[in-house]
């Protein structure tokens, strides 16, 4: 249920030299729940161009967003204060200031609300704020405590009594516009950087207005991603910002003072930071800061060269692609046309300028040798990760891209496709081997991954559900269908295809997929088998693909059926043959569990094929109303289905002009040129 305030609420985003911040931070807030009715993006007056890429994200963004360009650092309490006049003058009840590097749950805002509805004395309220780079670990419990004594600020990290805490962090928290009218905004004119949020937390409970924590607005943040954890400038504002705290709010300021600014300076002496300690001082001292304020390159001065290198994990190209190997060569030979982007492959047995099919790497067929040895796939994952440590010596590529899953650890900008989440979801429909390894890698893969791109909105909810530190970093990017498909089959491909099917011209029934639990089949066969005898005559079903995982569920339905004559099994078809066999077919057949796109109908709609699809998990988002659903967990209701294409042959021709239609939205060169913008983006080059 979603709560009705959030159209009174305003966000504020403060922008220093952070463009992929920002934008990220921008991209989460776009999968909130309960939306707010304006988000303000403050620019303090960046130096790298990052204001004007903003300019430009923000015109395509269907959020709320306007861009103020303060012209000049005002630092984070003064950009603040420009958010929220500007706010409270567009009549905001509630304003959330969140830190640009900070990501959010999509139900974070109605979290927040509620408590404020609950406790209408609750001035401010923060979250639970994780670590980005680690998610499960607690960086603040909503704020923390003064020791007042020794000048200090210390960050909550587990849940403690609300009344116990001091202040909230700036990094998450929902102000009531009362408040802000009340008590005032950030004290801009005495705090540049640091315990503004603290003072302004310190002020309101002066007054009477109590603080409060939602434990269930979860945020991940980037600790200090403006300056870094050690910058020394990050040690010289706190030293000032801490004093002018200390005077307003402790009984002996210069004591305090003077107790946290040695505890600090002997933390970076014992470890050896001698400017971070003197940066200490001369903020102790009052004395300006003495070293180099850190300023950017402009962005286009980063592109170095023309051409961003992408090295590619290619082991999946290796011996007969299934669908995770097409999907990859086909949209690494989308990407190979343009001339803004060079490729590199590596697998477990070495690397090259070209893909392991046809040319290139020099390597066996892939086999089964991962299932036959101990730790099979841990021993592919650490020579996957020597070959890419040598392809990074020799030629340095600006991103990574995984296409299966994982990646070795690099420090080079990562991109990883993440198909669906079957193994979480269904992981009975597994190798037990397999699941432990994707439990084992997929987290840490997507930790250090600056994009993860998935190939529906399904999956992409599917990725949010159990990994939502992932906002703002997931992007949909829908696979395309070959061009040989609605293309004219030659005599060359039907006489092949023909021999496949040992003769068999009768219009049959068709499924196209690796034979696995997954896929559904054991109920298919015995809707197929429940059907009327003069339809099974008519019209065979062929099973064509690799036989997969725990064939042996519904290897006693094969059996009877084969020995009666009811199934045709040419096992699996090189690409060439493929529109021959969608061309003869009466329908496709797909009544998969769980999908992450699903190729096979596309594929069959451009063919001008009807397809019977499951209505679960991505196949209604991809077939729209170009397809016949059934329940796949229903055996009566795939058979009904198949019934329904076997007899009305109106509606076939209906799927038929619907489906040719369907299938021409989905586009390599789309495709490729969308994946090109992602690897630019994680090489900083937008």
């Amino acid at each position: 249920m979603t709560d009705p305030e959030p159209l009174n609420t305003h966000i504020i985003l403060i922008n220093w030299n952070s463009l992929a911040d920002t934008r990220r931070c921008l991209r989460a807030l776009a999968v909130l729940t309960d939306m707010p009715a304006h988000i303000w993006v403050i620019d303090n007056g960046s130096t790298d161009g990052s204001a004007e890429g903003l300019a430009q994200w923000i015109a395509s963004s269907p959020l709320p967003i306007t861009l103020i360009r303060a012209g000049e650092n005002l630092g984070f309490g003064g950009g603040c204060n420009v958010g929220f006049r500007r706010a409270l003058a567009d009549g905001a009840d509630f304003v959330w200031v969140l830190n640009n590097d900070a990501i959010v749950h999509k139900d974070a805002l109605g979290a927040m609300l509620r408590v404020m509805r609950t406790d209408v004395r609750a001035g401010a309220v923060g979250s639970v704020i994780y670590d980005l780079e680690h998610p499960r670990r607690i960086q603040v419990w909503g704020g923390g405590f003064i020791l007042r004594w020794a000048g200090i600020g210390h960050h909550a990290r587990k849940p403690v009594p609300v009344e116990r805490l001091d202040y909230l962090t700036g990094a998450s928290t929902l102000f009531r516009r009362e408040v802000l009218e009340q008590v005032g905004l950030f004290d801009e004119r005495r705090f540049f950087m640091y315990w503004e949020d603290t003072d302004l937390c310190f002020r309101m409970r002066e007054q009477g207005w109590t603080l409060a924590v939602a434990e269930d607005a979860w945020i991940w943040h980037q600790h200090s991603s403006s300056l870094g954890q050690a910058h020394p400038l990050k040690d010289y504002y706190v030293t000032t910002s801490a004093g002018r705290f200390l005077a307003s709010h402790v009984r002996y300021p210069r004591l305090a003072w003077a107790g946290g600014s040695a505890i600090r300076l002997g933390k970076r002496l014992i470890r050896g930071q001698w400017t971070n300690a003197r940066a200490i001082w001369e903020g102790w001292r009052g004395l300006p800061y003495g070293d180099q304020i850190p300023m950017p390159l402009p962005l286009p001065l980063v592109e170095r060269r023309k051409t961003v290198r992408v090295a590619v994990e290619a082991t999946t190209l290796q011996g007969r692609p299934a669908g995770i190997g097409h999907f990859t060569a086909a949209l690494m030979a989308a990407l190979s046309h343009n001339r803004a982007i060079g490729l590199a492959y590596f697998s477990t047995t070495g690397y090259s300028s070209k893909p392991p099919r046809p040319s290139g790497l020099r390597v066996p067929q892939r086999g089964d040798w991962r299932k036959k040895i101990p730790m099979g796939r841990e021993l592919q994952f650490y020579l996957q990760g020597l070959q890419l440590e040598l392809l990074k010596r020799r030629w340095r590529p600006e991103v990574i891209l995984g296409t299966s899953y994982v990646l070795p650890r690099a420090r080079t900008p990562q991109i990883l496709v993440v198909y669906d989440l079957s193994h979480l979801r269904n992981p009975e429909t597994h190798p037990p081997g397999r699941v432990r390894f994707l439990n084992r890698h997929l987290r840490p893969a997507l930790e250090r991954a600056t994009s993860v791109v998935t190939i529906s909105h399904f999956s992409e909810q599917e990725l949010l559900a159990f990994f939502p530190e992932l906002a703002g970093r997931i992007h949909v990017l829908y696979p395309g269908v070959a061009e040989r498909f609605g293309g004219a089959v030659t005599e060359a491909e039907d006489r092949a295809l023909l021999a496949a099917l040992n003769g068999e011209e009768r219009p049959y029934l068709l499924f196209l997929s690796t034979l696995e639990p997954r896929k559904n089949l054991e109920r298919l066969l015995l809707a197929y088998e429940g059907l009327p005898a003069p339809v099974k005559t008519a019209h065979p079903l062929v099973l064509v693909g690799q036989m997969g995982w725990q064939d042996s569920r519904f290897a006693p339905i094969l059996e009877r059926m084969l020995a009666r004559g009811e199934i045709i099994m040419p096992g699996y078809l090189r690409d060439e043959l493929l529109p021959a066999l969608f061309g003869r077919a009466l329908a496709l057949l797909y009544p998969s569990l769980y999908e992450g796109f699903g190729l096979p109908p596309v594929e069959a709609m451009a063919c001008g094929c009807p397809a019977l699809v499951s209505n679960a998990t991505s196949l209604p988002e991809v077939c729209g109303d170009a397809a016949l659903y059934c329940d796949p967990l229903s055996v009566e209701s795939i058979r009904a289905g198949i019934l329904r294409l076997t007899s009305d042959a109106h509606l076939r021709e209906q799927l038929r002009s619907a489906g040719r239609v369907r299938a021409a939205r989905y586009s390599w060169q789309r495709a490729g040129a969308q994946m090109l913008e992602i690897v630019r983006e994680a090489a900083g080059r937008t």
